[in-house]
């Protein structure tokens, strides 16, 4: 699956732009502010229908438009598609081959994709949501029945973190009403949980030996944080019973697969607080590339890598073990501000798009 040709309409500081004739590696070079990520963000908005930059769309609109609109064409299985994504004060409308979506969910992961920028380091240094959303995105790619138990286990958690509320302000409220949401809650829970531990078994299947391209002395591993470890539906419901009366004087529900994390394990010790910056930068690169593995080793699937401002964080021989681990069919965008560092065969491969010869 390739992306061949990227319509801008009022998308940042794009009033009107395409791009096309796209290869398999593809690189975007710019000063600062021209526009080099905007690309990189609109191919990202084509497949999940949410940047990766703001939660806002309203931000995202060029400056005295009313919307904006992006539409992305590529080629899958021999067949030419196009999507459109497109918002305004009433909303965001989607398209598919000019066919509008009644639900998102039918439109998102049309095809995959997988990024590292600067601001990945976030997965590291960042609160635990951060990091459940972040897989939460990934497994999602892979498999839409995800969302909506995701969707379900979260409006369960509302309502009964609302009933709570109320039994805490009027603890004579029945509670064989929380008898009745936990078990829906725990059966919620188990299959989310198993999601998200099926994917992180299989990055620690591939994120070490990746990271030994990089510091061949160092070893690291996802390790996968949840109450839900016990994964025994009785167990489970036990547990949410003797803490009912905890959870009634907070309000909330205290117990759950909401609660997950992920630590980055090097060397023994979690990398938040024992790694270095640079350590970090290759830990969360080595990850990314572990799920470029597992798109296409284990879902037969081919994602779009977009490497946003990737040479400005690694050295030469680093960014060299990159695309020696990334699959010749796999596309790939490049930002950067400059050629110099860059290997000349890679160079030859390349489709360059320079943004400074467009002003």
């Amino acid at each position: 699956m390739n992306i061949t040709k990227i319509e801008l309409i009022n998308f940042r500081n794009y009033k009107k732009k395409s791009y096309d004739k796209f290869s398999n590696l593809n690189i975007i070079i710019g000063k600062n502010g021209i526009g080099k990520t905007s690309i990189i963000e609109a191919i990202y908005l084509g497949s999940l229908a949410k940047s990766f930059k703001t939660n806002s769309d309203d931000t995202i609109i060029n400056n005295d438009a009313e919307s904006y609109k992006i539409k992305i064409y590529y080629f899958d299985y021999g067949l030419n598609n196009n999507l459109e994504i497109i918002y305004d004060k009433s909303g965001k409308k989607t398209k598919i081959n000019s066919k509008i979506q009644k639900r998102l969910s039918d439109f998102i992961s049309q095809y995959r994709i997988i990024l590292l920028s600067p601001d990945e380091l976030k997965l590291i240094k960042s609160s635990p949501n951060i990091r459940r959303n972040y897989i939460n995105i990934q497994i999602s790619q892979l498999h839409k029945e995800y969302i909506h138990y995701l969707n379900n286990y979260n409006i369960l958690i509302k309502n009964k973190n609302d009933y709570l509320k109320k039994m805490m302000i009027n603890g004579n409220l029945d509670q064989r009403y929380l008898d009745i949401i936990d078990e829906k809650i725990v059966d919620e829970g188990i299959k989310i949980y198993n999601y998200r531990k099926d994917y992180i078994n299989k990055i620690n299947n591939y994120i070490n030996d990746i990271f030994k391209n990089y510091d061949k002395n160092s070893n690291i591993y996802i390790k996968y944080v949840s109450d839900y470890e016990i994964c025994d539906k009785e167990k489970l419901l036990k547990e949410l019973k003797r803490i009912r009366k905890k959870e009634i004087n907070l309000g909330m529900t205290s117990f759950g697969i909401h609660r997950d994390d992920y630590e980055f394990i090097h060397n023994n010790n979690n990398s938040k607080e024992f790694s270095s910056q640079g350590q970090q930068k290759l830990i969360v690169l080595a990850m990314k590339l572990s799920e470029v593995k597992i798109f296409i080793n284990d879902y037969n699937i081919k994602p779009i890598l977009l490497l946003d401002d990737l040479f400005s964080e690694l050295d030469e021989k680093n960014r060299n073990s990159i695309f020696k681990s990334i699959n010749k069919d796999t596309q790939v965008f490049i930002t950067t501000t400059d050629l110099k560092n860059i290997n000349k065969r890679l160079l030859e491969k390349a489709k360059i798009y320079n943004l400074d010869e467009r002003v």
